[in-house]
């Protein structure tokens, strides 16, 4: 075997000295011996400068060339179980009662026997109001989300939409800011949009063949975003809008009000505004003019004095409270707290929404036949918008809230 030259050159040393010692313990020749041996060695390793340089031998010894390369063994980390992440500004000063009632709603859908859930729900404190709504999302998808139920504010749900970071099932409880926003693939939106109750307030009086309306509006920025919306729907289906006035306390105000009506030949009313106005605005309205509202303006079937300054006026709102004591309402649990009227309409949503998610859960495509929900009867239309049908009902002479057939 060949050994590097420096190591030939070592082991000669050695070899060398060791005689060296052998014969300094064997009597009179030692000396010459060690002498002899000592210059032998100093001329080997002047020998080995003149050679070409050692080679040098490294560990962990290199492969050969051309062996494959080993790929480094990852270490498993365990995935967590699939979960359905439910998002929600629980902590919001403005959204947490609202939060809280979706969050009510959707574990009570769950607990109903036969609806378990499949998979475990975890619930997300949103933290509406920063920055860290994104990473927070971003948690949610690393921790194994099957779907995600939320955001459930306007500015979250735009930020989320345009993020870019959707891979897994998103049911979004409000709409993205602006009208003409593309939503991305695997995106949904399920809400309690005034807007889209506003529009089949439109549809509905159009089908009765009323085509003159009147526009009542409030100073808050959701009557407007009513008022735009019904008009938009009533101008597409062929109806005018000949008066649009906004709302005063002034009693001249009003009496302008009513003789503009007579004038304009006005044949639809429609108050977008809330309860407080509607009120004060009805006795200013013939009785035998059609008036419609949204939702806002039903605030109890038990509020019988505000209920009878409101009658004829025909409206639009949910299952949930128009007719609870149907058979598809009562299958699912009443709050187990006291809630007021919007409030339990965010307790509806949660319901649908957990319905909702559990068929996007089986299913890649969602489901485009109609549901019959608490909330309104639910339909998936251009591939990401869950619009909901609302009942269409009235106050009587008794101050009750009865269905009313178009």
């Amino acid at each position: 075997m060949r050994f590097p030259v420096l190591v030939r050159a070592s082991l000669l040393c050695i070899t060398l000295f060791s005689q060296a010692a052998l014969s300094a313990d064997g009597g009179p020749n030692a000396t010459a011996t060690t002498a002899d041996n000592a210059s032998a060695a100093a001329k080997a390793v002047e020998e080995t400068k003149n050679e070409t340089a050692p080679e040098v031998i490294t560990f962990p010894l290199p492969e050969p060339e051309g062996a494959p390369i080993a790929e480094p063994v990852p270490i498993a980390v365990p995935m967590k179980p699939s979960r359905i992440a439910l998002l929600l500004p629980l902590k919001s000063a403005t959204f947490g009662r609202a939060a809280d009632a979706v969050r009510e709603g959707f574990l009570a859908a769950s607990q109903v026997p036969g609806a378990e859930p499949t998979i475990p729900i975890e619930i997300y404190d949103s933290d509406e109001g920063s920055k860290n709504l994104l990473p927070i999302y971003n948690q949610i998808l690393a921790d194994n989300a099957k779907i995600v139920v939320g955001p459930m504010t306007r500015s979250e749900v735009t930020a989320i939409a345009g993020s870019g970071m959707i891979t897994t099932p998103t049911l979004a409880l409000n709409l993205p800011e602006g009208d003409s926003m593309a939503l991305p693939a695997l995106f949904y939106s399920l809400n309690l949009s005034q807007e889209a109750e506003a529009r089949q307030l439109a549809n509905i009086a159009f089908t009765r063949g009323l085509r003159r309306a009147a526009i009542v509006i409030g100073p808050a920025t959701l009557s407007k975003r009513m008022q735009a919306a019904f008009a938009a729907e009533w101008l597409h289906l062929g109806g005018t809008t000949t008066l649009e006035y906004v709302y005063k306390a002034e009693a001249k105000s009003l009496a302008g009000f009513r003789t503009a009506l007579k004038a304009q030949q006005v044949d639809v009313v429609f108050i977008a505004t809330d309860a407080t106005i509607a009120r004060k605005i009805r006795p200013y309205i013939r009785a035998t003019l059609p008036t419609y509202a949204t939702s806002q303006v039903f605030r109890s079937r038990n509020d019988a004095a505000l209920n009878l300054d409101l009658k004829g006026l025909h409206f639009v709102d949910m299952p949930w409270l128009i007719t609870p004591d149907h058979a598809a309402v009562m299958v699912y649990p009443q709050p187990k707290k006291s809630l007021t009227a919007e409030l339990q309409r965010f307790y509806a949503l949660g319901i649908d929404a957990y319905r909702l998610a559990q068929l996007l859960i089986q299913s890649d495509i969602p489901p485009m036949e109609t549901i019959d929900g608490v909330s309104g009867r639910v339909t998936l239309t251009s591939g990401h918008w869950f619009t909901r049908e609302l009942l269409q009902a009235t106050f009587d002479h008794t101050g009750a809230v009865i269905p009313q057939l178009p």
